[in-house]
């Protein structure tokens, strides 16, 4: 199937795209969309590619914007869906997927808060966001529309995710078997919006009750949202700082993968490479690479506790 329309969104870095690599999707020709919530402060590794979806918006509360990553050019298939044998396609039925970082989820939202974390300044919690980026969202739904068809209508349930403590009676709606969720004909013949709590095959909630009607009202208006994405693009300091983290996640992942052989590792402590020289001469920060190397080095402390104590045992 050939594509169509421009398969760049304008401003999004390149910066993380996986779609000419080992996990590159099928062509197709987006009809639909399917919203996520990433339920982490960072734009994810994704599994280096394998579960990306096609875009991921980071929120920059400061500058009261949305920074595009794109994963995938739009008619290409994302990897962020589940999809079992037999029944419906999902990943590659002409879906296109937008990945938002914050949580959807109100415990998440409330141990964030808890930790000194703040609502709207350091995080979004999806079913409560803010005008601005809603607007964000809308104006790439509205692009989505122009270039690529993508109809401006949503589904009219978005079910609240989990157990709010503000309302004590609600009980977990969205995930699992949900009664928002798509039977696989709906599914086929899907054009529009939906969250991933909609689509058949897969158990997700997210992105809880997010009022994407405002989103497809902001998209439908003449106005513009408060400001344009424009994520920096991946100049020569953003290259010598990916390169510099790039080696420091190989050796963190050595380690891992020696210490999960039950070899012997020295102790070791990982230092945020974001106070590193280069780092502070970059002038900027990659925003998931030394995210990913503190996962890494929470897996390491883990499994070296692990190994102590089978010691212990033997």
């Amino acid at each position: 199937m050939a594509r169509t329309g421009p398969q760049k969104i304008p401003g999004a870095s390149q910066a993380y795209f996986y779609g000419t690599g080992r996990y590159s999707g099928s062509d197709m020709e987006v009809n639909c969309g399917v919203a996520h919530t990433t339920e982490g402060r960072n734009v994810p590794s994704y599994n280096r590619g394998a579960e990306a979806p096609s875009v991921t918006g980071l929120p920059d509360c400061k500058a009261k914007k949305i920074r595009w990553y794109q994963h995938y050019d739009v008619d290409e298939s994302a990897r962020a869906l589940m999809n079992k044998l037999g029944g419906v396609e999902t990943n590659t039925a002409n879906a296109f997927q937008i990945e938002l970082v914050g949580t959807c989820d109100p415990k998440t939202r409330d141990a964030w808060v808890k930790a000194g974390h703040r609502q709207d300044v350091d995080f979004i919690y999806w079913p409560d966001a803010p005008e601005w980026a809603l607007a964000e969202v809308a104006w790439l739904v509205r692009w989505l529309h122009d270039q690529h068809n993508i109809p401006l209508t949503c589904v009219k349930d978005w079910l609240a995710y989990g157990k709010d403590s503000r309302r004590p009676g609600v009980t977990p709606a969205s995930y699992g078997a949900s009664p928002a969720r798509m039977s696989m004909a709906a599914w086929r013949s899907f054009k529009g919006w939906c969250g991933h709590q909609h689509v058949p095959e897969n158990d997700h909630g997210d992105p809880g009750s997010m009022n994407f009607a405002r989103v497809i009202a902001l998209a439908k208006g003449d106005s513009k949202p408060p400001t344009t994405s424009t994520p920096p693009t991946k100049d020569e300091d953003d290259v010598a700082l990916t390169t510099a983290q790039d080696a420091r996640l190989a050796r963190v992942e050595k380690k891992l993968n020696e210490i999960a052989a039950g070899a012997a590792v020295a102790p070791w402590t990982y230092r945020n490479p974001t106070q590193d020289k280069e780092s502070r001469a970059a002038g900027r920060r990659i925003p998931d690479m030394h995210g990913r190397i503190e996962n890494l080095q929470t897996s390491i402390d883990a499994l070296t506790r692990a190994v102590a104590e089978l010691k212990k045992g033997a």
